[in-house]
């Protein structure tokens, strides 16, 4: 026998002894997946999504490296936020983005047309994402750890993926923090 036979067989036999345990471990429900928990390669995608998207838009069109915005993914669905110079611009933003990557399943341009914002806007907005980030952390009745939350302009915006009670639960918290002018929901619901 090959060394390559032996290590395949030697794998084979592992990989056997595995299931054999898991099989004799687990509860008659047998395994199952969180269908609320990103993968790390989702979470890496999603960080390549932004990456590429930031970058496209910045060298397909000279016009936003002078705009403010950020581009959020969360499981392939992308988020646009800040400010431009145009609806043409705003549109191109959309475009590229969804051309980005075969991971974008979906965009969400709510970019604003208006001149960049000033550093006390922009350090306002960290500060409310942090204050609904705690009240959502807070909360016994929902998992912050399956949220994102992004604000700009005093709007705050929920991605993740939940069920609808949890969403809306999330989205009432939030509305109910000072200083939040709108609440969107980004929410894939399960």
């Amino acid at each position: 026998m090959s060394i390559k036979h032996i290590v395949l067989v030697g794998f084979l036999l592992s990989s056997s002894a595995c299931t054999t345990i898991l099989t004799e471990t687990t509860g008659s429900e047998g395994m199952q997946e969180d269908r609320y928990l990103r993968t790390a390669g989702t979470i890496v995608e999603d960080e390549s999504i932004e990456t590429k998207v930031t970058v496209n838009m910045r060298t397909q069109q000279e016009q936003f490296r002078d705009s403010s915005f950020d581009v959020i993914s969360h499981n392939g669905v992308v988020l646009l936020v800040g400010q431009v110079q145009s609806e043409d611009l705003k549109q191109q933003a959309t475009r590229i983005a969804s051309e980005a990557s075969v991971h974008v399943r979906r965009v969400h341009n709510e970019m604003e047309i208006a001149g960049p914002r000033s550093l006390l806007s922009r350090s306002n907005d960290t500060w409310l994402a942090t204050k609904v980030r705690t009240q959502l952390a807070a909360s016994d009745q929902i998992n912050s750890n399956r949220m994102r939350v992004i604000a700009n302009n005093g709007t705050v915006y929920l991605m993740g993926i939940v069920d609808s009670a949890e969403g809306e639960r999330a989205s009432n918290l939030a509305r109910n923090v000072g200083g939040v002018l709108r609440v969107v929901n980004v929410f894939e619901f399960i």
